[in-house]
């Protein structure tokens, strides 16, 4: 390739780093093994229960990074719950909370994961009775509508109703969501499909399968000979199935021997930034310029260019994208939150 553009994000990861499953500091937070309720949960506290504090969070759709940690974001998180649900807003969960907690929980049993315009959609099927209109509604975590979808009717049929997550006013946040028929319906109409409740999200995290987030030498800003690592680089099988992990368009599509390998670049039309995957097992399948989809399959983990092992070289970048005036920063906060709901 002519252009040396990647040569400053060429991964140069030991062997031992790109097989580490966890740095010191994370598998010291795994050792903390208090069953959730057992403790009251507070700024500082690291371990398990944590863990699933933040991913309960995330269920009853109030975003949240799942790292085990309860630091600053924990807290906001835990306030927002506290203020929707009417309880004391102190950022503390008690054993009552959690207990509560549970409860929430259960009743929402989430059924899925969907991403805005993304490859799937979840889908309720509505069949009438005879010739009417109906209105299938779209409700939030709390139950609030955020959007109504009208049906018509012919005759006794059916519309199977998908919603790609946008309304009017653009894309929603993450979240949990369902879709329900409204009680206007002179069709006389039922409804059979996603009928439970399921998660939208923006993004896809691009590796599906089992990963690791390799050592200290795999991330971000880690120092190269004459650079920095300007990625994240996650370690996983050979051939292990790679994500889009936003829905837009291929923008590169090339090789380099000496470095990135195999190498695709996307454009994220919903929000204007860049996703960069390298080390490739073979090329992607999808020329420059095909249009791509949130949890469509873009390629396949490898070991191409100058990589050390299979793994994923996964680099992040501002709008308005990659080499067209944006700029690389960390994505491993990111890969955090998408990989805590995949």
């Amino acid at each position: 390739m002519a252009s040396n553009k990647p040569r400053s994000v060429v991964c140069a990861v030991v062997a031992v780093a790109l097989i580490a499953a966890l740095p010191p500091a994370a598998e010291a937070k795994l050792k903390h093994k208090h069953p959730f309720g057992s403790r009251v949960l507070r700024p500082g506290a690291k371990g398990k229960d944590v863990r699933y504090l933040q991913r309960a969070l995330t269920r009853l759709g109030i975003a949240t990074a799942i790292d085990g940690a309860f630091g600053k974001g924990t807290k906001r998180s835990v306030k927002t719950l506290e203020t929707q649900r009417g309880w004391p807003v102190n950022g503390v969960v008690s054993r009552k909370d959690a207990n509560r907690i549970r409860k929430l929980i259960a009743k929402r049993r989430v059924s899925g994961s969907f991403f805005v315009q993304g490859l799937t959609s979840p889908t309720l099927k509505v069949s009438s009775r005879h010739a009417g209109r109906a209105k299938v509604k779209v409700l939030d975590a709390a139950g609030n509508r955020i959007h109504l979808i009208p049906v018509s009717f012919a005759g006794a049929e059916s519309h199977d109703i998908a919603w790609n997550g946008t309304t009017p006013a653009g894309p929603v946040p993450d979240g949990t969501y369902q879709l329900k028929l409204g009680k206007s319906n002179t069709a006389r109409a039922s409804a059979t499909g996603q009928a439970q409740p399921f998660g939208m999200h923006l993004h896809a995290f691009p590796v599906p399968g089992p990963h690791t987030f390799g050592g200290a030498d795999a991330g971000f800003g880690a120092p190269r000979s004459g650079h920095i690592h300007q990625g994240q680089d996650l370690p996983a099988s050979c051939g292990q199935k790679l994500m889009v992990a936003e829905t837009g368009q291929v923008t590169v599509n090339a090789y380099q021997a000496s470095g990135a390998g195999y190498y695709v670049v996307l454009h994220g039309t919903l929000t204007g930034t860049g996703f960069v995957y390298m080390h490739l097992q073979r090329p992607s399948w999808a020329p420059v310029g095909t249009t791509i989809y949130a949890g469509q399959q873009i390629g396949r983990v490898g070991a191409t260019g100058s990589a050390i092992g299979c793994h994923l070289h996964f680099e992040r970048w501002s709008a308005p994208g990659w080499y067209l005036g944006g700029a690389a920063y960390d994505p491993l906060p990111e890969l955090l939150y998408w990989d805590s709901y995949s």
